[in-house]
């Protein structure tokens, strides 16, 4: 009978640890990236810049992995933390007064009474979603055609068989009611529409 020694348990235990690790990072990579990079909309303009900092603030994660309990609640309010405090040292670095990066967060659409609510991707489509369904059919047919595969109005009328004048109305009417519907959601959802 194979005896496993303990250096070899020892070893299997720390592979096992680690891939979990990176399992879990893997995670919460996937479920924050986007809506971190959103997040820093508030401080910074410059999209590159936000993902270049959202990037920096996940690598420096993983350079520490070991030290943090990835599963704890308090890992996304850490990770906002260093977003925001990477925000305003960049805008201080670059000469610019702190008062900007508090001006800049005031224009930044509330989403809830917390103005420093974080969302998931899922969570924001749910909503969307759950509001989309509500809707007659060929309003969510024209918003899904124009918004998800970037349909010209008039391919979308071609294809559904009404005029693009109600193609239009259609649209138009969509955003309305999701507007009213999401309320302070519908500024964030409209960003997640256009840039991601």
């Amino acid at each position: 009978m194979y005896d496993e020694s303990p250096y070899q348990s020892t070893t299997m235990k720390k592979n096992q640890l680690k891939k979990k690790k990176e399992q879990q990072f893997q995670l919460l990579y996937e479920a924050y990236y986007a809506p971190f990079c959103l997040y820093a909309k508030r401080f910074i303009e410059d999209k590159e810049v936000r993902i270049d900092i959202v990037s920096d603030v996940f690598v420096s994660l993983w350079d520490k992995v070991d030290d943090f309990d990835l599963d704890s609640k308090t890992i996304v309010g850490y990770l906002k933390m260093c977003v925001k405090n990477n925000c305003l040292n960049l805008i201080k670095h670059q000469g610019y007064e702190w008062e900007y990066a508090e001006k800049m967060q005031k224009k930044a659409p509330i989403y809830e009474s917390e103005t420093d609510s974080i969302y998931t991707l899922n969570e924001l489509y749910q909503m969307l979603n759950d509001t989309l369904d509500k809707l007659p059919k060929e309003y969510k047919k024209v918003f899904a055609e124009s918004f998800f595969h970037h349909k010209t109005q008039a391919d979308i009328a071609a294809e559904l068989n009404i005029s693009v004048k109600s193609v239009n109305r259609y649209k138009q009417r969509t955003l309305e009611i999701l507007r009213k519907e999401l309320k302070d959601y519908f500024p964030l959802i409209l960003v997640l529409l256009v840039e991601y």
